[in-house]
């Protein structure tokens, strides 16, 4: 596979992985703000989802917040242009992936420009909007597990779909961990950070207690079965890229299987100590450095950047 393609169906996978997981905060924020929490920060999340300081907007209402981080065009960071830019990379590879996934892209990309959803957004319901959006993704993602091959391509777009919900794994427990630093019920805010990451029911079942500090950090990062957590995520980035050991270059391969091994490592004999937030904060700021790190040396060695 060309580098230009593989280049084009990661990033791709990362668009869609980062529109799944901001419109699925975005939902529960709304949701909580208008249930439980009174005088929520809308400015945080504007900021903790956005782009360099430079494209950060000062917003003062729910509506104008969602305006901007969903269908604002000037936004580089909104979920419209994040599916601009999934389909222009899908456009340019359509020879390497199905054309029921090109079709996908396209109703995606069609669906969040209309103006019925733009209507929900501004002056409706946001919650009809979310759901339409989600819809679209949860078909992206099975058009994907049934209709591609499990080649090369399939595996850059799992490395890619991994790395970037890793990251969001660790920027949504970062605002939540902010949001506790101005105060409110501790276990409202794990609630919400589970449910925004589709993992309060899980929580529910696999540790069969009252929400704690102890259990939300351990499942957010080290439990091995909760597929948003940082170190599953890890492991499958793992997992996919050895995939690749046939046609990549050796030393290539030996460099990036090294970077893993130390990540994972690393988040194996130090996420388990982190048991409170002030212990937790300097390794989500030390793993995305990491991580971020790996991908630019993936860039660099199987995509051609200089």
């Amino acid at each position: 596979m060309l580098s230009r393609v593989a280049d084009a169906v990661f990033w791709m996978a990362r668009y869609m992985e980062r529109t799944d997981n901001v419109v699925r905060a975005l939902r529960t924020n709304y949701i909580a703000s208008q249930d439980e929490l009174q005088n929520f920060d809308w400015q945080m999340w504007v900021e903790g989802l956005g782009g360099t300081a430079q494209e950060q907007k000062t917003v003062s209402s729910y509506r104008e917040a969602l305006q901007h981080l969903i269908i604002n065009k000037e936004n580089d960071t909104s979920v419209l242009i994040n599916i601009v830019r999934a389909r222009e990379n899908a456009r340019s590879v359509q020879d390497y992936i199905t054309k029921e996934l090109w079709q996908c892209m396209n109703d995606y990309y069609h669906l969040v420009r209309e103006a019925h959803t733009e209507y929900l957004i501004l002056h409706g319901d946001p919650v009809t909007a979310f759901d339409n959006l989600l819809r679209e993704s949860t078909l992206f993602y099975g058009t994907v597990d049934i209709t591609m091959n499990r080649g090369e391509g399939y595996t850059f777009l799992n490395i890619g779909k991994y790395i970037e919900r890793l990251l969001r794994s660790l920027d949504f427990l970062e605002l939540k961990i902010k949001e506790l630093e101005l105060g409110g019920n501790e276990v409202t805010q794990w609630k919400y950070l589970l449910y925004s990451l589709s993992g309060y029911e899980f929580h529910t079942k696999y540790y069969r207690n009252v929400l704690s500090t102890e259990n939300v950090l351990h499942q957010v990062i080290m439990n091995v079965q909760f597929p948003h957590s940082v170190f599953y995520c890890l492991s499958q980035v793992e997992r996919y890229f050895k995939r690749l050991d046939a046609i990549s270059v050796p030393e290539h391969f030996k460099e990036m299987e090294f970077l893993l091994g130390r990540a994972i490592s690393t988040l194996r004999y130090n996420g388990p100590e982190q048991k409170s937030v002030e212990q937790v904060k300097g390794l989500v700021a030390n793993t995305r450095t990491e991580i971020k790190g790996l991908s630019q040396k993936l860039a660099t060695l199987y995509f051609g950047y200089s």
